[in-house]
């Protein structure tokens, strides 16, 4: 019974997982969640209403039509008369709460809300087009960060800091709602909290289980435990693992194998340092140093990382060679094992790694701390409320009932049913299934503002870890870039 109901919870949770996979997958260095993009504006379903609600006057009678900007199709708004209007529908509480949630708001409110697809670059266009002439298209957006921070740093959006009482929800225990803190002082960028949203774009370190076992590794999870998950650990472990297993006088097992991306974010949270988290580049401090001296040892003086793949097809190749069972660590990720179904999950595939995959927290580097580090660049589904609309109190109202959809019972909302996706694509065995998803949680929850893989130019990580650049030089090289970008960026 458990797994039947496991399994009608996955057939809601897969369209949107399906659409971060292929974010993902697509678009190697950035985080997006959501369905692909289309070029076609969808008419707004209310157009009548919204124009209504353009000219209405504040009479406390009057129905407030309330729109949400969006890239894709989103359930349930006031359109929907049936909760088989999700086309995705198979009979879940969550559903079924979600689209008698509508009814309510409706009424407590006296308001109606719909989502309007404005598409991708529809959105963007509608923020930076509609609301800086101080006349909105919608009521809230969805943003990416990548256009959300510009948009709340230029006065875009409204400090909710300066509608709410301060002791709301969103500013105290955020069981419901939560903003990003961008070091301003404000509340402008919003997202909903529940468990999915905080394992979603998580990237905790990988292992091999069996492979540790065969080389009476201890367990990595109780070395983090007792505080004594190190750099210089991690490198002892890869050491042993990188090995000639047929004897013929060529490595043919690497300790360790990642797309230099999340090796590079992953080992800089480890470390407390940052690139690009603050008005000011921090590429030149010395703990980012230690970053990068950290990747070059591993590649050019310890020798314990898969050759590296300097191809286009870098980040399939690097993200999956573990899949092989040559590979003792690497960056894991849900979505990667997923996307290769290595434990079957759907019970359709019968691929089954011969392998247990076990996460395990980064290791904690010199200038990093265990109880500080970030665990998790934000990423993910944000919202604004923009500057300009009429009352943004009542608008911030019925997105927080429209999230809180479980009316305070997170037991509901966070139920292991509901979320049997994300336990069940990590491992086989339940055990590691529900440790793997605790590590998820743990690296989701510390959440850090980080921008250096999204200020417009790439860097050339190749001379790193070819040994060609010593990590000095590489600093040299970007620092100017990454400060000029940060002045743009802000600006």
């Amino acid at each position: 019974m458990k797994f039947l109901k496991k399994f009608l919870s996955l057939l809601l949770v897969c369209s949107l997982i399906l659409a971060i996979t292929a974010c993902n997958k697509s678009e190697p260095d950035k985080e997006t969640v959501g369905e692909e993009v289309t070029d076609d504006k969808v008419d707004d379903k209310k157009d009548d209403k919204k124009d209504d609600k353009k000219d209405s006057t504040s009479a406390s009678d009057e129905k407030r039509i309330i729109t949400i900007g969006t890239w894709w199709v989103q359930y349930y708004d006031s359109s929907h008369s049936s909760v088989e209007d999700d086309p995705t529908y198979s009979g879940t509480l969550a559903a079924e709460l979600k689209f008698e949630n509508v009814k309510k708001i409706e009424e407590k409110y006296n308001a109606e809300f719909y989502w309007q697809n404005l598409t991708y670059a529809g959105t963007k266009e509608s923020i930076n087009v509609s609301v800086m002439a101080g006349t909105p298209d919608c009521d809230i957006y969805l943003v990416e960060l990548s256009f959300g921070i510009p948009a709340a740093l230029n006065g875009l959006a409204t400090d909710m800091k300066t509608v709410l009482p301060a002791d709301h929800d969103l500013f105290t225990d955020q069981q419901v709602a939560k903003y990003l803190d961008l070091g301003d002082g404000k509340a402008h960028l919003l997202k909903r909290v529940e468990a999915a949203s905080t394992v979603e774009a998580t990237y905790p370190l990988a292992f091999n289980l069996q492979m540790l076992q065969d080389y009476n590794l201890e367990d990595p999870r109780e070395l983090y435990k007792r505080g004594e998950w190190t750099w210089d650990k991690f490198i002892e472990y890869l050491t042993v693992l990188t090995d000639d297993t047929d004897g013929d006088g060529t490595i043919d097992q690497y300790g360790y194998c990642g797309f230099h991306n999340e090796t590079f974010e992953q080992l800089l949270m480890s470390n407390g340092a940052a690139v690009a988290a603050t008005t000011t580049e921090e590429l030149s401090s010395a703990a980012t140093g230690e970053v990068l001296q950290m990747i070059s040892d591993m590649y050019n003086v310890y020798k314990v990382c898969y050759p590296y793949d300097f191809s286009d097809s870098a980040s399939d190749t690097m993200r999956f060679q573990y899949r092989e069972g040559n590979i003792g660590f690497w960056p894991g990720a849900a979505w990667i094992a997923g996307s290769n179904a290595d434990y079957d999950y759907s019970g359709s595939t019968g691929v089954t790694l011969e392998f247990d995959t076990v996460f395990v927290q980064w290791p904690v580097g010199p200038s990093g701390n265990a109880a500080t580090n970030g665990g998790k660049v934000s990423a993910g589904e944000y919202y604004i409320i923009p500057a300009g609309i009429e009352d943004p109190e009542l608008v911030f109202n019925v997105l927080y009932d429209m999230w809180n959809w479980y009316d305070g019972d997170t037991s509901i909302r966070d139920d292991e049913e509901a979320l049997y996706w994300w336990y069940a694509v990590t491992a086989k065995e339940e055990e590691i299934q529900n440790s793997n998803f605790d590590v998820m949680f743990d690296v989701g929850s510390r959440e850090i503002f980080e921008l250096w893989n999204n200020l417009g130019f790439d860097y050339d990580f190749s001379g790193l870890l070819q040994g060609t650049v010593t990590p000095a030089q590489f600093q040299e090289t970007y620092k100017n870039q990454v400060q000029d970008a940060l002045d743009a960026y802000f600006k």
